[in-house]
């Protein structure tokens, strides 16, 4: 796949990557339409508003734009990917992309909860308090941009191996998209236990939209315990 992602042109990529973030934003789109089938706790009959359809647009434009700098960041040697990893290689980036991305999206997300940046930007993505998957991509273009650039920052502190950089990718859209589903899909015994090993579930980022003054995390909840943000 990395000899395919180098051959292409830039138009290429360009073209993928768009089709690729807009192909997201239709998963999401189809989830929120289906799950009511099967969870009646799951938010029913929600409209979107202009704003709501605007916003998602700009966020998937914003997406793909900083895609396609990440992929030309790599191309001209700037970001590397290490394509020969083992097993407990691919492990261990993970993890340490894991822990790394959510301790700087904890930080960043608490500067944007600040009162001047709050207004400035943060307050759309609060506009909505009864989230659902396509909440997920509802925020200021500025904040989209914001999240990206520290993603890509994040890749050219090492070279990550490139298993890994895909795992954490999945692992981003699985946990943003449970966070912003609106109800719990998991058995109780199973959110105990993720509550447990400090992993973020559901309800964990659902109560952030009810209290903002809590639960800033997003992979895990360890940041929150640290410096007491969590829901006691």
């Amino acid at each position: 796949m990395l000899d395919w992602l180098w051959s292409m042109s830039v138009a290429e990529a360009t073209g993928f990557f768009f089709a690729l973030n807009i192909l997201i934003v239709s998963g999401a789109y189809c989830l929120e339409c289906i799950v009511p089938r099967f969870f009646k706790t799951a938010p029913q009959n929600l409209q979107h508003s202009s704003l709501e359809l605007l916003l998602m647009t700009c966020t998937v434009f914003v997406n793909a734009v900083i895609s396609v700098a990440g992929w030309l960041l790599w191309k001209h040697g700037y970001l590397q990917l290490n394509r020969h990893a083992g097993v407990l290689t691919v492990l261990r980036d993970t993890l340490v992309l894991v822990l790394l991305m959510d301790f700087a999206l904890y930080v960043l997300h608490r500067i944007a909860h600040m009162r001047w940046f709050y207004g400035w930007a943060h307050y759309l993505h609060h506009k909505y308090r009864e989230v659902r998957p396509l909440t997920l991509f509802v925020m200021h273009p500025l904040e989209a941009l914001g999240f990206g650039s520290l993603w890509v920052i994040t890749l050219m502190l090492s070279a990550f191996s490139f298993e890994s950089v895909i795992i954490f990718l999945q692992l981003n859209l699985y946990f943003g998209i449970a966070a912003h589903c609106g109800f719990s899909p998991y058995p109780k015994w199973l959110s105990k236990t993720m509550a447990a090993l400090a992993i973020a579930e559901p309800d964990f980022h659902l109560q952030h939209h009810r209290d903002e003054t809590v639960n800033l995390g997003f992979y895990t909840t360890i940041w929150d315990r640290v410096f007491r943000t969590n829901l006691r």
